[in-house]
């Protein structure tokens, strides 16, 4: 199972990318204007799209999460492990490929679409797509 984690990475990072592509080229507006309400409905429509992808992109890895149930409580039952060692690890080990995949997607998308060209809201978006994938799993 562990020889197919750089697989499975390629292939979340080419899917994310072609959704990324996919997303900019319907959401395209690199100066978009802030006047009325289609525009916020532009907007919100790239939002909702953009934390729909982040959400649910790690959706795959929900079957590898089941499937390693089994070891996890059988170390539980027979008092191997503490439930934290086993957990940990893996939520530690998916920790640079959320940074990746969210920088992936941001760095795609964030100026095409034409949210604010500034650089510290630019962070800070990259920042609240980061906590939302880590609140995901």
């Amino acid at each position: 199972m562990m020889i197919l984690f750089p697989y499975r990475f390629a292939l979340d990072a080419f899917q994310l990318s072609v959704m990324a592509l996919i997303a900019l080229t319907l959401f395209f507006r690199t100066e978009m204007p802030r006047d009325n309400m289609d525009d916020a409905g532009v907007y919100g429509g790239a939002i909702f799209f953009t934390i729909i992808m982040i959400m649910f992109n790690g959706m795959a890895e929900i079957s590898m999460t089941i499937a390693q149930l089994p070891v996890f409580y059988k170390q539980r039952d027979l008092l191997f492990f503490p439930s934290w060692a086993y957990a940990i690890p893996s939520w530690i080990l998916k920790i640079p490929i959320t940074i990746v995949e969210v920088a992936l997607w941001v760095f795609l998308t964030y100026y095409v679409i034409g949210f604010d060209p500034n650089v510290g809201r630019y962070r800070n978006f990259f920042h609240q797509f980061e906590a939302l994938e880590y609140c995901y799993f």
